[in-house]
């Protein structure tokens, strides 16, 4: 089940990520104005997990639009999910950056286990 509090504070985290380096870290009122929410409906939401549906909805969309991952957000256990969106691009670098690795490890163990029956036969 969802827990109001833990979302919040997942938003208030997100919040936390969105200054650049360099730069002073968002503040509720800033991020309200960006939303078109108020600060104390910002407040609400990271505070306490309550606020209004369409309170919450404009910040999931705000974030979503700068590629977080709103499975990471909502999901009772985020563990495994990614905090940004993976676009069809980067999973396929991915998965050919995974295999390339792969096969230089399978290449390693090959020659090792060559090595290894030289010297066990000799």
């Amino acid at each position: 089940m969802i827990n109001k509090e833990q979302i919040g504070r997942r938003l208030a985290l997100l919040r936390e990520e969105l200054a650049c380096p360099g730069e002073d870290a968002w503040s509720q009122g800033k991020l309200a104005d960006e939303t078109g929410l108020t600060r104390n409906m910002v407040l609400r939401l990271e505070k306490l997990g309550n606020g209004s549906m369409e309170g919450l909805l404009a910040l999931l969309f705000f974030y979503y639009q700068r590629g977080y991952n709103l499975n990471w957000l909502l999901a009772p256990d985020n563990s495994t999910v990614s905090k940004m969106q993976l676009s069809d691009d980067k999973k396929s670098i991915d998965a050919r950056l995974v295999l390339e690795k792969l096969m230089a490890y399978k290449e390693v163990l090959d020659k090792e286990t060559i090595e290894l029956i030289e010297c066990l036969t000799t």
